[in-house]
């Protein structure tokens, strides 16, 4: 098992953003899942429920809640480091491409 520390940012009602991290342990080469990320925001009291899956976004269950919605912004198991953005994956995948074309 790994420490994989969750790199995330609570957007409240009012407009202002908190980054925070959370910690979720994993098998090795692994990264979490919605579930396992939304276990580790109960226990640190925000109450969830997933929003958008592919890019790890998140709603309150209630709508009093403070919170507009929570955004993942990187998962980091010390050597790897995933991100859940898939315009910054497809980003540095076709940057990638470039440098293997031959000259």
């Amino acid at each position: 098992m790994v420490e994989c520390i969750v790199y995330f940012e609570v957007h409240d009602r009012d407009g202002e953003i908190h980054k925070l991290r959370g910690l979720v342990m994993l098998e090795e080469g692994r990264k979490p899942t919605t579930a396992e990320v939304q276990e580790m925001l109960t226990m640190m009291g925000y109450e969830t429920r997933i929003a958008d899956e592919a890019h790890y976004e998140f709603e309150p269950v209630l709508s009093s809640s403070v919170f507009e919605h929570i955004v993942v912004k990187k998962f980091d198991a010390g050597e790897e480091t995933f991100t859940p953005d898939p315009m910054a994956k497809a980003l540095a995948e076709s940057m990638m491409e470039k440098n293997r074309r031959s000259i």
